[in-house]
């Protein structure tokens, strides 16, 4: 079905079609000429600063056929020598990043173990008319990416090796899926990735040049300004008036910075132009082997994912990373899938993927970006189905799309995927994360929420015994031997604002006395004691905590008004004088059955094992941003 386009779409269109026209009849340049010209970028670093050497080295020499030695004379000299000496030192003998080459986290899939994968990737690698890639790795991610280890500047083929993310397997149905691989496929065709190593290594050494200077020049910038507020001071400290305020001198490094930021400047955008170009012809292979509507729905399906894999990952593989927690064996990345099954959600998902995609206008599109604009990408895959001239062309098949036959999901490519994402999980995720404990997911939610806030009521709970032993109360009641309990018979006995002394305190509270302090001992009292209350809501069974896939990843159910209750009843303990009975009425009086043991408070969860897990859970950003050929 043609699609129906406004006078102004069709404009867009047009244009779109003639980029994708112009990319099909002259291509992008051939790997000897783009070796030879990242070749020439790399030399012309080294030469660049070479260049630098003999200008001083002139400068010198008209210095010293000079009338005499001077002032400005040796000024100039050892300004020169500096120079000099920061140019060898950070450019010529600074050891830059590594050649790109390091093995990067995930699973490989052996033909034995995935072979109906392989024979997919290998059917379409002879569509596409290259040499199959000879590993497929695992990745997490709604990521795809191509690498090949070539020799000799890239006029030597290598070892290819292909790379697939979990929410594409997950989410992409197998037609869209050919249209990832078709495109990925064809940066081999056109030997991309050829040049793959030779162009890491000119971006970072450039990225680590210029990042040091701009380095050592703010550290030579703060050291002046120090040196100037000290003499400033000592000034003072005379009884002399301040110095002039002045512009901090600039050392060599700021120079050095400007004029090797501008020549990488220059290098990223010869390249990355190149780059631009290179999608928009893979994006041409794509409509060849799966149809120019199916590479554009594919577009559009992984911009949703990407959203989708990040929302997942943050509020539900992550859900119990404070207390130390993790979903199931093997649903880190794979629970996406229940994610993406829930009726509401996906219905939402589709949505979005229907809706047009952001466009960026010629002023705000980078010129150092690697793709174009995802929307200028699909707007040239589906200006080939507009015009006729187009569409015609015999290697352009027609769109999967409009059968009535059911989309094989990309995930029944693979054998035992569950199998495959816990070998993920154990390839990708920190040692010490791997050791927290494996909940499932129905109890994932209340087991987070209650060792958090058990964590959370530890200082108010140490405080209480600390309390309770120094005045021998016997904290005893109608709550028998829960921890609440024996906290508001403390309460009961006048004893609210000595535990609350003992609460850790903020800077400007441990300043305060007299009344200040003991609002401020108050409100700490008061929060802490919000917690162990719902604590005690939960462990009552009063109160629960489940999973919900299609809306806020917790839902509470508790009972009518509950939370507005507990507030009110939160403002009476801490009230002059304090009531507890609205407190006990609604937690410890027929709320719910009274727990079997006490609450116990869990050892602290390893708070810096959450930002790491984090970084891993997230792992596609490395891998697009660290090769040229990074994401579909």
């Amino acid at each position: 079905m043609r699609l129906r386009s406004r006078p102004a779409d069709r404009a867009a269109a047009g244009a779109a079609a003639g980029r994708a026209r112009a990319v099909r009849e002259r291509g992008v340049p051939g790997a000897p000429l783009r070796a030879v010209l990242v070749l020439g970028l790399l030399l012309g670093f080294y030469l660049l600063a070479l260049l630098v050497l003999v200008a001083l080295a002139v400068l010198d020499v008209f210095l010293a056929r000079g009338p005499g030695l001077t002032v400005m004379a040796v000024e100039g000299w050892l300004g020169s020598l500096a120079i000099a000496w920061c140019v060898v030192r950070v450019v010529l003998l600074t050891r830059g990043p590594g050649d790109g080459r390091d093995e990067l986290p995930g699973v490989p899939l052996t033909p034995r173990e995935q072979p109906e994968l392989w024979r997919r990737v290998r059917e379409l690698a002879d569509r596409v008319g290259t040499r199959p890639p000879t590993e497929i790795r695992v990745i997490p991610g709604a990521n795809a990416m191509v690498r090949e280890d070539a020799r000799w500047l890239g006029l030597v083929a290598g070892e290819r090796r292909l790379f697939l993310g979990t929410a594409l397997l997950i989410g992409l149905p197998q037609d869209e899926l050919h249209a990832v691989l078709g495109h990925e496929l064809g940066h081999y065709a056109s030997d991309d990735t050829r040049l793959g190593g030779l162009l890491w290594a000119l971006h970072g050494r450039l990225l680590h040049i210029t990042h040091t200077l701009r380095q050592r020049a703010a550290r030579e910038e703060a050291e002046e300004k120090a040196r100037t507020a000290a003499r400033a001071a000592r000034r003072r400290a005379a009884g002399k008036p301040p110095p002039l305020e002045r512009e901090p001198a600039r050392g060599p490094d700021h120079y050095l910075h400007l004029v090797f930021s501008t020549y990488a400047r220059w290098c990223l955008r010869l390249t990355e132009a190149v780059s631009r170009r290179q999608e928009y012809a893979a994006d041409l292979v794509a409509a060849r082997v799966a149809g120019p509507g199916t590479t554009a729905a594919a577009l559009r399906r992984i911009h949703v994912l990407e959203a989708a894999d990040d929302l997942y990952l943050s509020e539900y593989a992550l859900l119990g990373r404070d207390a130390g927690l993790l979903p199931p064996e093997g649903q880190f990345h794979g629970g996406l899938a229940l994610l993406l099954a829930d009726p509401a959600r996906r219905t939402d998902l589709e949505a979005w993927a229907r809706q047009p995609l952001p466009q960026v206008s010629p002023e705000e599109r980078s010129p150092y970006d690697s793709h174009p604009p995802t929307a200028d990408r699909v707007a040239a895959l589906e200006a080939l189905r507009e015009l006729p001239e187009l569409s015609e062309f015999p290697e352009f098949p027609g769109d999967g799309h409009a059968t009535t036959r059911p989309r094989p999901p990309a995930l029944a490519l693979l054998r035992e995927p569950d199998r495959l994402f816990a070998a993920l999980e154990r390839a990708v995720l920190p040692p010490e994360a791997l050791s927290w404990r494996r909940v499932p997911w129905a109890e994932l939610p209340a087991r987070a929420r209650r060792e958090s806030w058990a964590r959370d009521a530890g200082p108010l709970l140490e405080a209480m015994a600390q309390v309770a032993g120094a005045r021998g109360v016997a904290a005893s009641g109608a709550s028998g031997m829960t921890y609440l309990g024996c906290l508001l018979d403390l309460v009961d006995h006048g004893l609210l604002h000595d535990v609350a002394g003992r609460l850790p305190r903020s800077e400007q509270a441990g300043r305060s006395s007299g009344r200040v302090a003991r609002e401020f001992g108050r409100t700490a009292f008061r929060s802490a004691l919000r917690r162990l209350a719902l604590l005690t809501a939960l462990d009552t069974g009063l109160c629960r905590w489940e999973l919900c896939w299609s809306g806020p990843a917790v839902r509470v159910v508790a009972p009518e008004r509950f939370a507005e209750a507990l507030e009110q009843a939160l403002d009476h303990v801490v009230a002059e004088p304090p009531g507890t009975a609205p407190l006990r009425a609604l937690l410890l009086s027929g709320g719910g059955h009274a727990p079997t043991t006490p609450a116990t408070i869990p050892a602290t969860a390893p708070a810096a094992t959450s930002a790491t897990i984090s970084s891993a859970a997230s792992s596609t950003a490395p891998f697009g941003g660290s090769y040229p050929k990074d994401p579909v």
